[in-house]
């Protein structure tokens, strides 16, 4: 920890045990293959249990990492210390996630006030009349300066996803970049992946449309796609934005603060795994897969089950799946670079921070799983689902046909759909299997041990 900064009080929260996170911090790419860290880590992450209520959240900052910092302490602030309580119905507890959202938006801008007012000042400063911009330039380089590591400061923003379990329910909220997908079976014991966040970029329609209308044409973007058209904070984009180049025709603001929540999901025996993801890792995909979210989703999810299949704790399956990305990432940019692209369509990438809660998948080699491989970390419930946002379905077909004691790899074929209601899934002709494992060969080698008396004591092995 930095000398004088106070440790965030989330630190003391008891931590999920049935959670696992991988990292991996931007990198800047040379065309020799090296690598470097461009900055600090912006991400932060949550994934914490007060009494019956627990809360999992990544928060993903731009141009800095205040807002994001902020975000972590402040939104578990307002979630789990006594606002749930007597909340009974989906809409009272959706009103006190939705509440905290602007809580934690506005408790950020009051904590920029002076920081806007130094700015004001130096814009009065500036402001001589009869002077070029060359002029202004000479006599108020140092005043210029200032004014420039104001503005940065204020354009500091974060993109949030936050999921919340309680009374055995899911709830989602989102803004900005980050992505929520949750992971289920059907009644064809086929996993199907569905993304409950949206996306607040310009590769959403309704984002575009929305900017169109301010008078923002799509050249103004032409160089950030996934430019993040909600946040929390970044005041350049918001009550500052006809200072920021790119955004000043617009007639109003062009950067809002409008958060998705949706839910109740019931969490049922049907639940598999959630995963929240930051927006450098949906940016990697993105790179990986451009203009295809689904297909990037349903890859990410392939990886993550392949890797239950092959690890031994939560920690190791997120960590694997992340070093996994990471590869594919840079060997694409140097890929392009062998091709000789003098202009390779990525050169960098973002933090990026993976998180996965498991409900019942299975982790086969996990140590406390050894006698118990199907072990439940969740009870169901059997109420109805609504959402203020409308979720993305993906249709995996999992074979498991000896993979659990072979180790070999997971075999995904996998389809795609839009759907309206986050309980419902398509209907479609495919061929899927029933997950098998062949323990023969366990029984077998028991059998040969116990005859020879070498069985360890104390662990019962049938």
């Amino acid at each position: 920890m930095e000398a004088g900064k106070t440790r965030p009080w989330t630190d003391d929260l008891k931590v999920c045990p049935h959670t696992g996170v991988g990292e991996a911090t931007n990198q800047k790419y040379r065309e020799d293959g090296s690598r470097i860290e461009a900055y600090k880590s912006r991400d932060k992450k949550c994934l914490c249990i007060v009494e019956d209520t627990l809360l999992y959240a990544v928060y993903s900052g731009h141009n800095g990492v205040r807002v994001s910092d902020f975000a972590l302490q402040k939104m578990a602030a307002d979630l789990l210390l006594g606002q749930l309580n007597g909340r009974t119905t989906d809409e009272a507890v959706k009103d006190v996630i939705r509440q905290a959202f602007h809580s934690v938006e506005k408790g950020y801008f009051d904590s920029i006030d002076a920081d806007v007012a130094t700015k004001t000042a130096l814009q009065l400063q500036l402001s001589v009349d009869g002077l070029s911009q060359y002029q202004i330039s000479q006599e108020f380089g140092a005043l210029l300066e200032k004014l420039g590591k104001i503005n940065v400061e204020l354009s500091v923003g974060s993109s949030a996803v936050l999921a919340l379990i309680y009374q055995s329910k899911l709830y989602i909220g989102n803004i900005g970049n980050c992505r929520a997908l949750l992971c289920k079976t059907d009644e064809f014991e086929t996993l199907t992946v569905t993304q409950l966040s949206v996306d607040h970029n310009l590769y959403n329609e309704e984002e575009v449309l929305r900017l169109l209308r301010l008078g923002l044409e799509a050249q103004n973007f032409e160089n950030c796609p996934l430019y993040s058209t909600r946040c929390i904070g970044n005041y350049l984009g918001k009550t500052g934005y006809k200072d920021c180049d790119f955004l000043s025709d617009a007639s109003s603001e062009p950067v809002i603060f409008q958060p998705e929540i949706v839910g109740s999901v019931p969490i049922t025996s049907a639940c598999k795994f959630l995963v929240l993801m930051s927006s450098g890792l949906c940016r990697a995909l993105h790179d990986l897969y451009p203009g295809d979210t689904s297909k990037g989703n349903r890859n990410l999810i392939q990886m993550i089950a392949e890797e239950f299949q092959n690890q031994s704790t939560l920690a190791g399956v997120a960590q694997s799946v992340v070093h996994r990305v990471v590869q594919l990432h840079h060997d694409a940019f140097m890929q392009q670079v062998d091709e000789g692209n003098s202009v390779p369509t990525f050169s960098n990438r973002d933090d990026i921070t993976l998180l996965i809660r498991n409900f019942n998948y299975p982790l086969p080699n996990a140590f406390n799983n050894r006698k118990n491989s199907s072990r439940s970390y969740t009870s169901s419930t059997s109420t109805t689902s609504g959402s203020d946002a409308t979720p993305t379905n993906y249709s995996v077909e999992m074979d498991f046909s000896g993979t659990m004691a072979s180790g070999v790899g997971t075999n995904v074929s996998v389809t795609s759909s839009e759907r309206s209601e986050v309980d419902s899934f398509p209907e479609q002709e495919r061929k899927s299997y029933k997950s098998y494992v062949d323990f023969s060969d366990y029984h077998r080698r028991v059998a040969e041990a116990r005859k020879l008396g070498k069985l360890p004591r104390g662990i019962d092995f049938d």
